[in-house]
């Protein structure tokens, strides 16, 4: 820019121009298209049904292999927020598609890239904006009234020699108990050594084991690896949902209780009239007594 003499000079620092990978990252494109033998409907019990495939079905879900679902145990977000908040604090290569649900709390976020899910499904402070949510591993079989079995959970073997701290030494240690995920920081630099921390994917409505061995049962040379559960949910098979299990589920002890009452009520509605020598017209219920002609007078069960 000319500048005339007794003028101070004025920069102008031209906008850096997008991109159209930029431009391709932030707009939302068509999924892949997984093209389908085309089915004819079918009448089953006078239902009309379509029916795919195991592998057709699989094949579908592939653009979605990396979504999850974000549960939130309040009102939810505005999907702008929520945008806004992953972008700047979840640290991923890419900025997922955001989307709401038929459950006004649920959101589904699709995820690109393996690295990205693993980063976003084993975060340890589940909140957005100070509003808490659980976060599930979308699969076909994914249903919004039934919260999933498989959940993040972070585990600790205390006293796990560093060597062993490799991410593939991981995996096959954890296959027992779950999907390996993640190293945390520390494990993966070898910073603290008094043990491994590990993210899992587990299905928590089972028992966990609690130990394993590290080379054969029993043998000198062999370790016997505690494992320590940090973050290990209830759930309920009854309810399909975390924070209780089935023994302080609350509908299922009402429901007990209606079945305690059952016995008593099927007798009340059993209860019949019957007469055991007595004139006619003269009758005596269950469970009472009386006297005809100087007689008494009972119903037999």
């Amino acid at each position: 820019m000319a500048v005339t003499e007794g003028h101070q000079a004025i920069s102008v620092v031209a906008p850096r121009l997008r991109s159209y990978a930029d431009l391709i990252l932030e707009t939302p494109q068509p999924i892949p298209e997984v093209m389908v033998p085309f089915r004819s409907h079918k009448l089953v019990d006078g239902e009309v049904c379509i029916i795919f495939s195991k592998d057709e079905v699989d094949r579908s879900a592939i653009p979605f292999q990396y979504s999850l679902v974000l549960k939130f145990l309040r009102q939810r977000l505005s999907l702008d927020s929520i945008r806004a908040f992953i972008k700047t604090r979840w640290g991923l290569s890419n900025q997922p598609i955001v989307s709401s649900m038929s459950k006004p709390r649920n959101v589904f976020v699709r995820l690109a890239l393996e690295e990205d899910f693993v980063k976003a499904f084993a975060r340890e402070n589940c909140e957005i904006n100070g509003v808490p949510y659980r976060v599930f591993h979308w699969t076909t079989d994914f249903q919004e009234d039934k919260e999933p079995v498989r959940v993040p959970v972070w585990i600790t073997l205390p006293g796990l020699p560093p060597n062993y701290y490799h991410e593939s030494f991981l995996r096959s240690i954890t296959a027992p108990i779950g999907r390996f995920l993640k190293r945390d920081n520390p494990t993966r630099c070898a910073t603290r050594t008094d043990g491994a921390r590990i993210c899992l994917e587990m299905d928590i409505s089972k028992e966990p084991i609690q130990a394993l061995w590290i080379g054969t049962p029993r043998h000198p040379q062999s370790l016997y690896q505690i494992i320590e559960f940090e973050t290990l949910p209830a759930y309920c098979p009854k309810c399909h949902v975390q924070g209780h299990n089935s023994k302080t589920c609350k509908g299922e002890g009402k429901k007990r209780n209606v079945q305690m009452k059952d016995p008593k009520d099927k007798a009340t509605m059993e209860q019949v009239w019957v007469i055991k020598e007595s004139k006619a017209g003269s009758l005596v219920q269950k469970g009472e007594s009386s006297k005809v002609d100087g007689r008494q007078l009972i119903v037999e069960d």
